[in-house]
Formats: C-alpha cells, sequence, structure tokens
C-alpha cells in the first residue's frame, strides 16, 4: 500500500506560504503485516489489559466525557459557516488528526485498552515494548484508562536493530476520570532507516491530569502528535519532549492543549537539538475555549542548532475565547554562545567535545524524569553512540 495523507493541522490556519497549516506523509510500497500491540509487560493486580478490543469497545469508553464535550458547543464557526474542525470525526481528537483514525480503521487494528482500577494508585510502571527488525511495518492502537481517583504509569519504548529499515505508526489514546492521573512515557530510539509516525489524544475530566514524557532521539523522518482536551475543572496536562535530529533527519510535531473546563492548567516544555541537515518544525498551541475562566497555559521551547545547514520552523500559537485566562509562549532558539565555548575551552574542552557535552546534558534534562533507571541508561548510551 501507499500512505497519503494530511495530519498535523493547525487549530487555526496560518498564511498558506509558510507550509505550516499542515504535514504530509507520504511512503511508498508499504507492506504493514504486524498490527497487533506487544503484549504489555509488568501488569500490577490493580490493572486490567483486553489486547483485543474494537473501536466501537474504544467509543463506549469514551462517550461519557464525549457528550460532555459536545454540551460545550465551543467550537468556532468554520471556513463554510459551519462547527466542523478540520479534525473532527475522531473518537477522541488527537494531534495528528482523523486520517490516522482512518489507516487504522482500514487495517483492522485491534486496540489494547490498558485499564487502572477506580481508586488504586499503580506505582510500578507498566511497560510496552516494539523492537523493530530489518523490514517490519508495524501499526499498533492503545487505550489507557484511569478510572476514578486512579493513577497509572505506562512506558512505550520503540527501539530497532542497528541498520533496520521498516516503518512503525503508533496511536495511543488516555482518558483520565475525576480526580484520576495518567503518565505517559515515550521513548524513541528506532535506527535512520525507519519511518514512524506517533499520535496521542488525551481527555481529562475533573481534578484529572495527563502527564507525559517524550524522547525522539532516532527515525529518519518522525510525525508526532498530541492533543489533550482539559474537559473539566482543575484538570492539567504537562508535557515534556526532547528531540534530537542529525543528518537528514526530519520531526514534524504538532501539540495542543485544548483548555474547556474552569481553572485548567497546561505546560508543554520542548528542549532539542538540529545537527548537520536535519529538519523539524513545531506547532504548539493554547486553546483556551469559551468557559475555561481562570485558567493557566504555558509553552516553552529551547532548540540548539548546531550547523549552518539546518531548517528549524517553530510557531507558538494562543487562541482564545475566555477573557480571565493567563497564556504565556516563548521560543528560544540559536546557536552554542561563543562565552560557552570560550569557557569550556579555558578548562582544555574542544569545541566537539563541548557541542557533545551540551547535547547530552540538554537530553538527560528530559530523560532524568523518566521513573526507570534501566531505560534512562540506554537512552544515554543510545544518545553516546549516534554522538
Amino acid at each position: 500500500m501507499d500512505l497519503n495523507m494530511k495530519v498535523n493541522h493547525l487549530p487555526a490556519l496560518t498564511y498558506r506560504f509558510l507550509k505550516s497549516n499542515n504535514s504530509q506523509i507520504e511512503i511508498n510500497d508499504l507492506y504493514i503485516e504486524n498490527t497487533k500491540t506487544p503484549e504489555p509487560e509488568n501488569i500490577p493486580a490493580a490493572v486490567s489489559v483486553k489486547s483485543d478490543a474494537t473501536e466501537a469497545d474504544v467509543k463506549a469508553i469514551f462517550e461519557d466525557a464525549n457528550n460532555k464535550i459536545k454540551a460545550k458547543k465551543t467550537e468556532l464557526p468554520g471556513p463554510n459557516g459551519d462547527t466542523a474542525p478540520l479534525n473532527d470525526g475522531q473518537v477522541v481528537r488527537t494531534g495528528m488528526g482523523v486520517e490516522i483514525d482512518n489507516l487504522m480503521a482500514e487495517m483492522n487494528v485491534p486496540v489494547t485498552v490498558i485499564t487502572a482500577a477506580e481508586g488504586t494508585e499503580v506505582k510500578e510502571p507498566v511497560f510496552i515494548r516494539y523492537a523493530l527488525k530489518d523490514g517490519d511495518c508495524v501499526l499498533g492502537s492503545q487505550v489507557i484508562h484511569a478510572l476514578k481517583g486512579s493513577e497509572i504509569t505506562v512506558i512505550m519504548e520503540y527501539d530497532s536493530d542497528t541498520d533496520a529499515k521498516g516503518f512503525i505508526g503508533i496511536q495511543t489514546r488516555l482518558l483520565a476520570e475525576e480526580g484520576a492521573k495518567i503518565n505517559l512515557i515515550k521513548v524513541q530510539m528506532l535506527s535512520e532507516g525507519i519511518m514512524h509516525f506517533d499520535d496521542i489524544g488525551g481527555v481529562c475530566e475533573d481534578k484529572a491530569s495527563i502527564d507525559s514524557i517524550g524522547m525522539q532521539l532516532g527515525a529518519l523522518n518522525t510525525w508526532g502528535g498530541c492533543r489533550v482536551t482539559l474537559l473539566g475543572r482543575k484538570s492539567k496536562f504537562n508535557n515534556h519532549t526532547g528531540y534530537l535530529c542529525r543528518h537528514k533527519q526530519t520531526y514534524d510535531m504538532n501539540y495542543v492543549a485544548d483548555q474547556m473546563g474552569e481553572k485548567t492548567e497546561s505546560e508543554m516544555i520542548f528542549r532539542g537539538v538540529l545537527l548537520d541537515e536535519a529538519q523539524k518544525i513545531f506547532r504548539g498551541t493554547l486553546d483556551f475555549k469559551s468557559g475555561s475562566a481562570g485558567s493557566v497555559g504555558d509553552e516553552q521551547e529551547d532548540t540548539l542548532l548546531l550547523s549552518p545547514d539546518v531548517v528549524n520552523r517553530t510557531m507558538p500559537m494562543i487562541l482564545c475565547q475566555e477573557e480571565d485566562v493567563d497564556g504565556r509562549h516563548g521560543a528560544t532558539i540559536g546557536q552554542l554562545g561563543d562565552d560557552t565555548l570560550f569557557y569550556m575551552q579555558s578548562r582544555g574542552i574542544g569545541e566537539e567535545e563541548a557541542k557533545r557535552l551540551m547535547i547530552r546534558a540538554r537530553m538527560e534534562s528530559i530523560a532524568r524524569m523518566i521513573p526507570d533507571e534501566a531505560l534512562i541508561i540506554r537512552i544515554q548510551q543510545f544518545i553516546r553512540t549516534i554522538l
């Protein structure tokens, strides 16, 4: 099959000549034979796993939350006078959009549902590990459901053989019910011969929260999207993403905090490094909907450019239908400063080693948030190997 999909739609359009309103995935001659999520590991007693759920099961899980979203009627009119957003029709609105849903439906991808029992705090993380070999083409879909008052941590790791070529596309959807918390960690350490997309969508009800940590360190072309709907009062979304792109790697991402409830909070932090001829585009949106009075949002990106040939595009955005909100965004984009280089060289550290130290420090500032020491060590080893 050939993939030709428009993904990563900006919630509000900007000038067409900027070529940033969306992105295109074009991959030819794929033969996708594996569409099953690997069996989750380290399953505690308070967590249940259903590995062959259907999209009808997913609709049932999110039905109550979707009814509440529809009742709010917060969408602005579209270009034809209707209220249908660009990626409407999804069970859960995700960062990459409805065409990922269509692909999963076309390929009849089974959904793995991981559920934390009501009122339980699961301290040990659940693991899902994808290990690709040369020629593998994989699709996977998961739903993480934290029932009322529960907490769960899920770590997903994408790895491959050193010189493997192939494709992996993952969709993960999250529902945190009242007072619940989901911690989602994704670490991508694929070879440079692999194409990859990672699509995330989540909903938080009253006083619920979603914390996500992402590390994008490999693959030739990566598309990533995350959209979290803060539906309930005092719900929260925190995200920390680290990315390292080198050679001719590309990373195209779209993150949206959709703040609907009163006194919601969102924070999105991105730290990245671009080397050689790498390219990256970042779309980050704080969307304060009508009814989100008292809400706070902050998005910050810090990108280090270590080659004159890299291409960096950054588009932070704030949309607002509510008066009483506090939204902040900013981007720091630049090269390694002369003062920093001089300081290190005065202590016997050459320019190339100084760059490696700065890269490792930036990536490890995100990696250290991961609650698994063995995985942190694997990340450190991977970074040292590719540098």
